[in-house]
């Protein structure tokens, strides 16, 4: 597309793009409305950066779809999707708040814990969950070596071999630490509590 064709008309324009894939022609729509969609958007969102996102992601749009919309009037297209864009953009804004807002309530609800005791109880839960993970009888021989039992013992109560007592725990260890991987040096101090 030569610079002769920006007189051509938005439909004409968006007809090219459509067509024929007209990078040139896309060039001149942007170029048209950027501007206009901006301050528009601007004055909705008083934010620059957001308001630039939002008519970019319009723009990206029109391109990623340009083979399967047809408009008839691009000037009330254009300004309709970017105020759908703009109610998404405060939807999206006023669910991060949400969360957020929570999170901080959340946050100073648990600011009087350490941040050891904050680690500790989230190994806690965790190393409980690795825990159901196991079988049920290297469970059960895991919990008795916890609490201090000896394999010599665990095997008499179970009438199991201690050979076997020695498989569970080592398979149990061997699963609890890929469980509790990401806390695994609190978890070498932690596990032999139980």
């Amino acid at each position: 597309m030569n610079p002769a064709n920006f007189t051509y008309s938005d439909e004409h324009i968006l007809k090219l793009i459509q067509e024929n894939n007209d990078a040139s022609a896309f060039t001149v729509l942007y170029d048209r409305y950027f501007r206009i969609l901006f301050n528009y958007t601007y004055s909705k969102v008083n934010d620059e950066f957001a308001a630039q996102e939002i008519v970019q992601e319009l723009f990206v749009s029109i391109w990623q779809q340009r083979n399967r919309s047809s408009v008839n009037s691009c000037r009330s297209y254009l300004f309709s999707a970017v105020k759908n864009l703009i109610i998404s953009y405060y939807r999206k804004e006023f669910t991060r708040k949400f969360h957020y807002d929570r999170w901080e309530i959340q946050t100073e609800d648990s600011s009087s814990l350490t941040d050891q005791e904050i680690l500790t109880s989230d190994l806690q839960v965790r190393y409980e969950e690795g825990l159901h993970l196991l079988p049920p009888k290297c469970k059960e021989v895991f919990i008795l070596s916890r609490k201090g039992h000896s394999n010599k013992e665990i095997a008499r109560q179970l009438e199991i071999s201690e050979k076997t007592v020695e498989q569970h725990i080592t398979k149990a260890l061997r699963v609890l630490k890929e469980y509790l991987k990401e806390h695994f040096a609190y978890a070498l101090l932690f596990i032999p509590l139980f």
